[in-house]
């Protein structure tokens, strides 16, 4: 702000001091509202005027008892005496002074409450609107808007700049101009309204804010970047005006941000890690969000070129989406859908010939997966799977499966009895020149030959001794256990 044509009100400052005798009818000798007498019978103000009336004005923020003498400018009158001399008869009246550039000093005093300055006391020198009033000095002058307040946005890390200290006794002022929330970029409206009628507040809807019945300044739910992208900054000079990370908020109708990020602060704690244990592999313990299971296990198959993350299992339940967030909601009435040990969705990529995929949230276990081979799978918290040896906990005789086995000469009861390992070479499962495993999951065909995978270690055939043919099922190969044979 600039360091000139400031107002500063000394106190005790006045400018209603003087011994000569009033000749208008409108100056009186009392005033039985107040309970103050204003003017003695001798025409002047009594003794110790100077220190009594400021208390009277900035309590009242009213200088309707002033104006029928000073004038209604308060620049003198039929008194002929000016509020804004620079002293009158030795005492400091309201006077222009440059300490009062201090925008420190000059903002937080103007965000009072009356009583310690405030914009309704501010109107009393430079007038309703602020153009200069009786002063003369208008504010708009060093603001450089039309307003008492400095330019866009008002809203910044020095309490001297930023509107949200402001005493909300204030409001009665603010919403000359920003009544429903207008001339505010972006533009402001309060998310409900007020009645006609409401008194101005800042925290009613009559201006921007709501904080009435259960309701906030924003959308509840709060399903907005601003949420999901706030800063320690942004925090401090929005959100903490009414929540709090831990303790007590603010606004007692305002949620602390670790009733719902349970791990810790959203503000500290990055990524997922505000809400669950060493994300994505899950947690060790027993409390929602955070249940131990299988993640790691799945999540470890990404590296072996299948695309797994969250969504793979979690389909539309992810960060930053709808559903997401009305689970990790632990409001009291709004935690219905904070179900141990949470909600799993898949992807129609994922579901088994035999019908969609699913997870009961009971027996935890998931059915028609593709992966599995149709197959329920082990319990997700307290089963285990060892694939290279329980092979038909996924793939099964027959054509029922996207992966079932069926050519050849599978269904022999010596082939079957002496188990997939007989034949198939494990290691090579995970030989890239063979193709993994679990190259792609999403995908209903084998990326992986069957036949790629016989013979070598840990089987009955030796390295060579297996002679693909040139169509599925009609190779031979010459095992331990017999001779050459056509398969």
């Amino acid at each position: 702000m600039k360091q000139t044509r400031n107002l500063r009100k000394a106190w005790p400052g006045a400018a209603l001091l003087f011994a000569g005798v009033f000749f208008a009818a409108g100056c009186s000798t009392g005033n039985s509202g107040s309970g103050l007498n204003l003017i003695t019978p001798g025409g002047s103000h009594p003794a110790g005027f100077a220190s009594t009336h400021p208390s009277l004005v900035l309590s009242s923020s009213d200088t309707s008892l002033c104006q029928p003498c000073h004038g209604d400018a308060l620049d003198g009158g039929i008194a002929k005496v000016s509020c804004f001399s620079t002293s009158r008869n030795g005492v400091a009246c309201h006077h222009f002074s440059p300490t009062w550039g201090d925008p420190t000093e000059h903002g937080a005093s103007a965000k009072r409450a009356p009583g310690n300055s405030s914009f309704l006391v501010c109107r009393i020198c430079h007038g309703n609107d602020f153009s200069g009033g009786g002063s003369a000095v208008s504010c708009f002058d060093c603001h450089g808007v039309s307003a008492p307040h400095p330019s866009r946005p008002w809203l910044g890390t020095s309490p001297a700049v930023t509107h949200t200290n402001t005493d909300s006794v204030n409001a009665a002022v603010c919403i000359d101009c920003h009544a429903g929330g207008a001339n505010t970029n972006p533009p402001h409206p309060p998310p409900t309204p007020a009645a006609a009628g409401t008194a101005p507040g800042c925290f009613n809807g009559t201006l921007c804010h709501n904080f009435v019945a259960g309701g906030a300044n924003h959308a509840v739910p709060f399903f907005d970047n601003t949420h999901f992208q706030a800063t320690q900054t942004n925090f401090s000079n929005n959100c903490s005006n009414c929540h709090a990370v831990t303790g007590t908020s603010p606004v007692s109708a305002a949620p602390l941000c670790t009733v719902c990020h349970a791990a810790g602060s959203p503000l500290t704690l990055t990524g997922c890690t505000s809400c669950h244990a060493n994300p994505p592999n899950g947690g060790t313990g027993s409390a929602y969000p955070t249940i131990a299971g299988a993640h790691a296990a799945h999540i470890a198959l990404n590296a072996a070129v299948t695309p797994v993350s969250c969504d793979t299992c979690h389909n539309g339940l992810g960060t930053n989406t709808l559903n997401h967030y009305n689970r990790a909601n632990a409001r009291s009435g709004s935690n219905a859908l904070r179900v141990p040990p949470g909600d799993a969705a898949f992807p129609a990529t994922y579901n088994a010939k035999t019908g969609a995929s699913s997870f009961s949230n009971t027996a935890l276990t998931c059915s028609n997966m593709s992966c599995h081979g149709g197959q329920a799978t082990p319990n997700w918290q307290t089963g285990s799977l060892t694939v290279n040896t329980q092979c038909t906990s996924c793939h099964a005789q027959g054509t029922a499966q996207f992966n079932s086995y069926n050519s050849g000469q599978h269904s022999r009861s010596e082939h079957v009895s002496a188990g997939c390992t007989a034949c198939h070479n494990t290691t090579k499962l995970a030989d890239p020149a063979a193709g993994k495993h679990f190259l792609n999951l999403s995908t209903t065909a084998l990326d992986v030959r069957a036949s790629a995978t016989i013979a070598g270690t840990g089987t009955s055939i030796p390295e060579g001794n297996y002679v693909p043919g040139a169509t599925v099922g009609t190779g031979s190969c010459n095992p331990s256990c017999h001779g050459t044979e056509s398969w």
